[in-house]
């Protein structure tokens, strides 16, 4: 089957209000000082929000006819240029960057972008997966070789998700999906519970990381993960971070049964 590779997905351009970007900065129980003064600066992952019409239009394109029952966020890597300030009026559109076909299910990588004025700031690369129908009948066992075990990290961060967290982040994202709302329509999708978006638990694992390694969200340069494991409501949460350079940070985020919801992260800095 071919697939549009290169089409171009034209978005909003929406101006930053002061009340979006509280709201936002509310919502991943992110409480910065960088977000308030003469220099004040947007939530690094606020890019979301504004990104969220073409991340859709991806999903949505009848030219794919992807299932959205079978589809996850797999993957989420941002490069921030520039800080995003309330008052700017930022132009978006997405690139399909290629569909890989594997037995496991059909993986849709798309490139977003995040203008002002013409100028690049913000460009995240997105993946999504999704599953093959599962064939009848029990499924054979996995084999894997286990993997190695890590040093020991060079700092850690505990913290705990809001019992409404969900709630707040899908009216401060406009991510309305029911699964992260109605425990109804979570039962219905086969879930435990309503769940935490993804990108929500990528928010609060960059500030911790941040913070971990004592630096500033205007600082911030990359930040990227691999979705691995539900996350729910009023769930506690640990990041073990490994400094990779002067400026780079990897890291996991796993829930209390010591089992990863976040890997593959990876934070820099300017220096």
């Amino acid at each position: 089957m071919s697939h549009p590779i290169g089409k171009i997905y034209p978005g909003p351009t929406t101006t930053i209000s002061a009340e979006a970007a509280a709201d936002y900065a509310a919502a991943t129980s992110d409480p910065s000082p960088d977000y308030a003064g003469p220099d004040a600066i947007c939530p690094p992952m606020l890019h979301v929000r504004l990104l969220l019409p073409v991340m859709e239009a991806v999903a949505g394109d009848p030219e794919l006819a992807l299932d959205p029952l079978r589809l996850v966020h797999g993957e989420h890597d941002a490069t921030f240029h520039r800080p995003l300030r309330v008052g700017d009026r930022v132009e978006t559109r997405a690139e399909l960057a290629s569909v890989t076909e594997k037995r496991s299910g059909l993986v849709v990588v798309s490139r977003l972008l995040a203008s002002c004025a013409g100028v690049l700031a913000v460009e995240a690369t997105t993946t999504f997966f999704i599953r093959a129908p599962r064939p009848p009948g029990p499924r054979p066992p996995r084999t894997r070789p286990p993997a190695p075990t890590p040093p020991p990290p060079d700092r850690v961060a505990d913290w705990r998700v809001d019992d409404d967290q969900s709630h707040r982040y899908a009216t401060a994202s406009g991510d309305l999906n029911p699964i992260h709302t109605d425990p109804a329509a979570a039962t219905a999708a086969g879930l435990p519970s309503i769940i935490l978006h993804g990108l929500c638990t990528m928010a609060l694992a960059g500030n911790a990381v941040t913070a971990a390694v004592g630096a500033q969200p205007r600082h911030l340069r990359r930040l990227g993960v691999r979705f691995a494991g539900l996350v729910t409501n009023g769930m506690p949460l640990q990041a073990r971070i490994w400094d990779s350079g002067p400026s780079e940070h990897r890291f996991v985020v796993s829930g209390p049964d010591g089992k990863p919801v976040i890997t593959n992260g990876i934070a820099s800095f300017a220096g």
